[in-house]
């Protein structure tokens, strides 16, 4: 069962116990475990069980909150007390000390209800949870602490009564008056929204659900500084771990996002290098090319090997005479003789190259000096002569 709240806690869970203290000594355990996920409050284990002082605290962690009844609790009814003197303990309590008692200041409306217990009582219960490693958070006594759940409960009159307590509403739902007795049989089961809730862990689940929400709600409790201290600590301590982990997580993701970037940017560089040395590559055969090419130009101009035919004449008749599957890459021309290396895709491209050349009027004969196979380069590498 689960319950939205807009708030954040540094709770993500908690443990209610009712510890009602037994005639024989004994102690009646009801336990009720709450989660929290996300914004959802959800109910857990439910457990009664009765142990010896020595034994409530077995089998439990924190963090854990309680509610003492029973036997040697004391409530009393009064007019609205903002502060618990010694003076105004007393008219109600004559002759008790507010060092010796735990006190809890429950107002509603413009009553008070005291309820009170020896500390020596209280204390021996919380010594056998520190003696676990288990500090109690939350310190109430009676039956009060039910107030903070009322509205999600299925009662309707102006009455509720569970477990041995009765309670009378005003019409402001603020609390009447409070009494025990022996059948509080109500007729109907309990509920917490869709959820039963029996009688005897209502009180539990109260006490768990106030000490989730401590930071949003306002206590009721014993004014108990020690534990209050308690609390505020480990509150806060889990906030840092949430925050440490939180921040932990950040700082990963950050890292992650900074080496996606850092490889992206670097691949983008190398391949802009690639890019830039593959253009400064060209840029540079192409100057070599035509240092070469103006160098031949001049040569041939000296010795006049092109017989009255014009170079750029022959090279354009070479360059048109190559079909599109073939590569020219050396051209030499001697005195009547001109020799073509390269490559072509397949025989096929070198006969088509050899068959256009022999049908040029100025080209008196067609030679293949050398055709084969290039395993590296794959593809066919030929040396071809035209006289000319």
């Amino acid at each position: 069962m689960a319950f939205d709240f807009n708030f954040k806690s540094g709770l993500s869970s908690s443990k209610g116990l009712e510890l009602k203290l037994q005639a024989d000594g004994l102690i009646d355990v009801r336990l009720v475990e709450l989660s929290l996920k996300g914004k959802m409050v959800q109910i857990g284990l439910k457990k009664q069980y009765t142990a010896e002082l020595g034994q409530i605290a077995d089998g439990l962690s924190g963090p854990l909150a309680i509610t003492v009844t029973g036997r040697g609790v004391l409530i009393k009814k009064t007019k609205k007390l903002d502060e618990v003197t010694e003076a105004a303990l007393q008219q109600v309590f004559p002759g008790f000390n507010l060092t010796e008692f735990y006190v809890q200041n429950f107002i509603s409306g413009e009553d008070s209800f005291l309820a009170v217990v020896r500390k020596d009582i209280v204390d021996k219960m919380i010594a056998a949870f520190k003696k676990k490693g288990i500090e109690v958070l939350m310190l109430g006594l009676g039956p009060f602490v039910v107030d903070q759940v009322l509205p999600q409960l299925n009662v309707y009159q102006d009455s509720l009564s569970f477990d041995g307590h009765r309670i009378k509403f005003r019409e402001d739902k603020s609390w009447e008056s409070y009494t025990q007795q022996l059948e509080t049989d109500t007729g109907f089961a309990l509920k917490i929204d869709l959820e039963t809730m029996p009688e005897p862990f209502l009180l539990s689940y109260a006490t768990a659900f106030q000490l989730i929400l401590a930071e949003v709600l306002e206590p009721i409790e014993v004014d108990a500084p020690e534990i209050g201290e308690n609390r505020a600590e480990c509150i806060a301590k889990l906030k840092f771990e949430k925050r440490g982990v939180l921040v932990l997580g950040l700082f990963f993701v950050l890292l992650l996002l900074n080496f996606l970037l850092f490889g992206f940017y670097n691949s983008s560089n190398q391949e802009m290098e690639g890019r830039a040395g593959r253009k400064s590559d060209l840029s540079a055969n192409k100057k070599k090319m035509e240092t070469e090419i103006k160098e031949k130009e001049v040569l041939v101009k000296k010795l006049g090997w092109n017989k009255g035919l014009g170079y750029a004449y022959i090279c354009d008749q070479i360059g048109a005479g190559l079909p599109g599957s073939a590569t020219l890459t050396e051209m030499s021309v001697e005195s009547g003789l001109i020799k073509l290396k390269g490559t072509a895709e397949d025989v096929y491209a070198i006969n088509d190259c050899i068959y256009t050349f022999k049908k040029k009027s100025w080209v008196k004969d067609v030679q293949l000096e050398k055709y084969a196979a290039d395993d590296q380069k794959q593809a066919q590498v030929f040396t071809i002569t035209l006289n000319y």
